[in-house]
């Protein structure tokens, strides 16, 4: 059943959550991301930035992987394209290492900085919940999509730790917070207008702006209020997880070095 897709699986193949397999993917990239941000502390600039590109790289391979056995397979349709919050993060993940060692001043560093803030949030978040909540779980734990969902938003997660020891370091980490939540805050509102937009025309449902996945928790506002009410609570829970994501960086990042 490795590589087989979800039409293809027999009725029950899928995975647990909270099971055994699935506790112990989220207890090993929790560990990994912690290990790796007391690593990255030690390293100086240029082994930093030969780590963000191996990891970026791996990233990269891993979403790779997934999405090119799909297309052999036969697979490969409109509602597998890499355009939800933690597929974008497989894309900007390796640009955001590539762009790491950029000229400051520089468009190419300015893009970097703006990646960091969207991996920060709602990247880091996002691959949490999806990783806690997966949506993949109609996948038994060893499927070829299963394997490279956790192993590509756990890597990210690792990925992130290096965003914010870097963040800890900040020389002035109040004029960097306020810059990473614009652009936090442009990327999620750009981002869920197109894709609005884009689900509307396609029938599609990325970054679920047509409406709650099946095991939402936003499922009952869909059910008792509606595509209208659901959408307020969609956008009043993104704002409400953005307030506090950043209440703690600011008392972590900020107020301690004040």
């Amino acid at each position: 059943m490795f590589w087989l897709h979800e039409e293809d699986l027999p009725p029950g193949a899928g995975g647990e959550r909270f099971g055994a397999a699935h506790l112990a993917y989220l207890a090993v990239f929790l560990a990994l991301t912690v290990c790796f941000a007391l690593y990255y502390k030690r390293l100086d600039a240029r082994r930093r930035a030969t780590a963000d590109r191996a990891l970026g790289a791996l990233v990269l391979l891993c979403g790779l992987f997934e999405y090119g056995v799909t297309a052999l397979i036969g697979r490969f349709s409109r509602f597998s394209l890499p355009l939800h919050v933690c597929s974008l993060m497989l894309l900007l993940t390796p640009l955001h290492a590539l762009t790491n060692a950029a000229r400051p001043g520089s468009p190419a560093a300015k893009l970097h900085a703006f990646l960091g803030a969207a991996i920060f949030h709602p990247g880091l978040p996002g691959v949490w919940a999806a990783l806690v909540f997966p949506d993949w779980l109609a996948y038994p734990f060893w499927n070829y999509l299963s394997v490279s969902a956790f192993l590509s938003h756990g890597l990210v997660s690792v990925y992130a730790a290096s965003i914010l020891v870097k963040d800890a370091e900040a020389p002035e980490p109040r004029r960097l917070f306020r810059r990473d939540l614009r652009s936090s805050a442009l990327f999620m509102g750009v981002g869920a207008a197109v894709m609005a937009l884009f689900d509307k025309a396609t029938g599609t449902n990325y970054w679920f702006m047509a409406g709650p996945s099946v095991d939402s928790p936003l499922l009952a506002a869909r059910t008792s209020g509606g595509y209208t009410g659901y959408l307020l609570v969609y956008f009043l829970t993104a704002a409400l997880v953005t307030a506090l994501w950043y209440a703690l960086r600011y008392a972590v990042f900020v107020r301690k070095n004040r």
